[in-house]
């Protein structure tokens, strides 16, 4: 067997192994799903909104009254383990030094 029809068939298997995946993949678009995905009560989760840990424009956005999240921005935010932003200046700069 070729180099190429081995890479062809492990590609092969990385598109059937993603699309099984999506089946079990939540809707991070929508408040409840999102709530589940953080493994947090809505209290918590209204909580996170009012301090300014979930931001406008960054983690949701308004459409026709009704919060919009980004799928992106909520994965980042659960893996910065649902920290508020840094806003101390010289701790951005120690952060940016660093590349974080």
């Amino acid at each position: 067997m070729s180099n190429q029809t081995k890479l062809d068939l492990i590609l092969s298997e990385l598109l059937n192994l993603k699309s099984e995946l999506d089946l079990f993949k939540p809707n991070l678009a929508i408040e409840k799903e999102v709530i589940h995905f953080l493994a947090v009560d809505r209290r918590t989760f209204k909580k996170y909104l009012e301090d300014g840990r979930l931001i406008e424009g960054v983690h949701y956005y308004n459409e026709q009254d009704k919060k919009v999240y980004i799928p992106e921005e909520i994965i980042k935010f659960k893996k910065g383990g649902c920290r508020p932003p840094i806003t101390n200046p010289k701790a951005q700069a120690v952060l940016k030094e660093f590349g974080l």
